[in-house]
């Protein structure tokens, strides 16, 4: 063999090597950059962020799930429906939904809390997802939702309401019972005065309901069943029924007989005694106003009034107040002479309270206004 030959020889073997080294080294760098590629998609599945960025996005978007129709249904709602109390919580999750990592777990599990409004209304557990143990290399494991946790009491709201003891409360068409009412004898403001003097007189009780999801609005029915709504700007008088026509000709009768007596007899003009004989048949006998008018005797006997004429007595208003009796308004102007003063004309307002006794109207108590 020449030496052209041998030259010629060496240089088809070293080329060959050297495309060979290439080929290798290509290869093991391909290898190498499966592997990392095969290292990276399971770094990248082992990241718990990406399981739980998923699970946020699915809950964004339906703003729903089994786990939050099984709590709902859970919840305390008597007066709602799931159906309602459902829209209220998609209204709340519209708002979006975070989550941030919470303290607890194990080795293989992570707790996160979710929020919407910086408020927490659930926890998710995270563990690893053990079935593709075999299918992993380096074996870094995904991870998967094991269980979650939701508390909506945060959107619970109390409302309440005070009406008569005798009224009705509804809320969403639904009759609240007694086990609603927290408070008893709440005193009419109208009454306030009276209450230590009448047993029967009527009071009110004030409903509360704990368990309001969203706004809910009170109805309400009277004694007769008849819806009533609430006048704010008012006082209790609201809630006293008026008197009938009957009731107030006779109440206006009892007024004008007993205003004309009781004017005369305080002003001093008849005998005392006279006076109130005349005034005791329209008083109860040893109530409040007839132990007043008794107590009062001696000292009219030094009256200097010569004449007393009730020029007029009006009944402006009477309020039942159940048991046979009544709050009376009255009014009434009479002109009195007296030596030194000469005529005088001189209004009066009164609160009277009256019962009726077996047909015949006659008064327990007077307030002058």
């Amino acid at each position: 063999m020449t030496r052209s030959q041998k030259r010629k020889r060496s240089a088809r073997i070293y080329w060959f090597c050297l495309i060979l080294y290439g080929i290798l080294i290509t290869a093991a760098a391909v290898y190498a950059l499966s592997q990392v590629w095969v290292y990276a998609e399971e770094y990248e599945g082992s990241r718990p962020n990406n399981t739980m960025d998923a699970y946020v996005a699915q809950l964004s978007e339906n703003l729903w799930g089994e786990g939050i129709a099984e709590t709902v249904s859970n919840m305390p709602h008597e007066v709602q429906t799931d159906d309602e109390v459902a829209e209220h919580v998609k209204a709340l999750l519209s708002n979006g939904v975070s989550y941030v990592r919470k303290s607890g777990g194990g080795d293989n599990s992570i707790n996160y809390s979710l929020r919407c409004n910086g408020n927490e209304f659930g926890v998710v557990k995270l563990v690893e997802d053990d079935s593709y143990a075999d299918q992993l290399k380096f074996g870094m494991l995904p991870w998967k939702v094991e269980s979650e946790e939701f508390d909506f009491n945060g959107l619970y709201s109390s409302v309440e309401i005070v009406v008569p003891k005798s009224y009705e409360v509804y809320l969403n068409d639904v009759k609240l019972g007694p086990e609603y009412i927290v408070e008893e004898g709440i005193k009419y403001d109208v009454l306030a005065d009276y209450y230590d003097e009448f047993q029967n007189l009527p009071s009110k009780v004030r409903y509360k309901y704990d368990d309001a999801i969203g706004t809910l609005e009170f109805s309400i029915k009277d004694e007769n069943g008849e819806p009533f709504v609430i006048d704010e700007s008012k006082d209790d008088s609201q809630f006293i029924k008026p008197c009938s026509e009957e009731e107030m000709n006779r109440l206006g009768t009892f007024s004008a007989g007993f205003v004309v007596n009781y004017l005369k007899y305080i002003s001093g003009v008849t005998d005392p005694l006279y006076g109130y004989g005349q005034l005791k048949p329209f008083m109860v006998e040893g109530a409040d106003l007839d132990q007043r008018m008794k107590n009062s005797m001696d000292g009219l006997s030094w009256a200097h009034t010569s004449s007393c004429t009730v020029n007029s007595v009006v009944l402006n208003s009477a309020l039942a107040l159940g048991d046979g009796f009544y709050l009376c308004d009255i009014s009434s102007v009479a002109t009195t002479f007296a030596l030194g003063h000469g005529e005088v004309e001189n209004n009066s307002n009164m609160r009277v309270i009256v019962v009726d006794m077996e047909g015949t109207i006659k008064a327990i108590s007077l307030e002058l206004y």
